[in-house]
């Protein structure tokens, strides 16, 4: 008589039979729940593809252009105007026969630079006033706070220009500039999120033991609290590529005319408007698909990181 073996199938308990059927799944991290969630986002998707096609285009711009961004050819110029597309250039010529493919590609690099160098000073700034007046508190958080407050009711682009116009036109003026607008919003953001953590049971015990203030901060609250700045972060480049491209057509752009930044290449085509339409729209259609790519980026990620959504699906 053969005697049950402990691998037997008559020996396995119900509970291993379940456990086998249902195959629980290990806990994921946030992050990682985030990117499974951003990879079955259809509008995030897109959005990725539409930043990627952005950023390739900055990149290989030299290679990509057929002509030089400053190239002038005035002998292409019929009757005082702008020739449309043609093979020889896709999307035509400016008023002084430079090719608009060539000064769209380059521009692309102006507008992606200008955009994350402004997006970083404003980031960067808006963690520090944050992280302090939301974990110091008191007096402290009402001096940054009213400062923050005093920043937002002055519309974002009349201070920009405000900048500007006390710094110089320029395209490092215009970096500050943006940078500076998008300060009061990331400190704002950032505070609140410090708030909901700080009283944190993680954050109680660590105080009980004698844990370094800057530490349980640096350590502690600031990586649980990052979430929501890092979707506003995403969201402001779509911002500032369409400040940037405000502040360039009012003029205050770079001062060279013959710079490939979309926004100044906008200053001029009001005359134009009914003899050669493309000078405005084409420069038009590169800044609505870039923003468009970085707003569906941010809404995506919105709505993989919030915790009442984190759940379905």
């Amino acid at each position: 008589v053969r005697l049950p073996q402990p691998t037997d199938p008559a020996l396995v308990s119900i509970a291993e039979l379940e456990s086998r059927e249902i195959q629980l799944e290990a806990p994921q991290g946030l992050w990682r729940d985030a990117w499974n969630r951003l990879r079955r986002n259809p509008g995030a998707l897109i959005g990725f593809g539409l930043v990627a096609l952005f950023v390739l285009v900055a990149l290989l711009a030299p290679w990509l252009a057929p002509h030089g961004p400053r190239q002038q050819n005035l002998s292409l110029i019929r009757e005082g105007c702008c020739p449309g597309p043609s093979g020889d250039h896709l999307f035509g010529v400016d008023a002084l026969g430079r090719d608009e493919f060539s000064r769209i590609l380059y521009g692309a690099r102006y507008s992606l630079l200008i955009g994350v160098v402004s997006v970083a000073v404003g980031l960067s700034a808006g963690l520090v006033f944050g992280a302090i007046a939301g974990y110091l508190g008191g007096v402290v958080d009402s001096v940054i706070m009213r400062l923050m407050d005093i920043m937002l009711a002055i519309p974002g682009l009349l201070l920009a220009i405000g900048i500007v116009a006390m710094l110089g036109p320029g395209i490092w003026q215009i970096m500050i500039a943006v940078g500076v607008v998008n300060i009061p919003v990331f400190a704002r953001l950032l505070r609140g999120a410090v708030l909901a953590q700080r009283e944190n049971d993680f954050v109680l015990a660590a105080r009980s033991i004698g844990v370094p203030r800057r530490t349980i901060l640096a350590s502690h609250i600031l990586p649980n609290a990052i979430s929501p700045v890092i979707v506003q972060g995403t969201l402001a480049l779509a911002t500032a590529i369409i400040d940037v491209a405000g502040l360039g057509y009012v003029g205050l752009g770079p001062q060279d005319p013959s710079t490939p930044e979309w926004g100044t290449m906008l200053t001029d085509t009001t005359r134009y408007l009914q003899t050669a339409p493309h000078l405005a729209i084409i420069p038009g259609i590169a800044i609505v698909i870039s923003v468009l790519g970085f707003n569906l980026i941010g809404d995506g990620l919105r709505e993989a990181l919030d915790p009442k959504l984190r759940g379905r699906g």
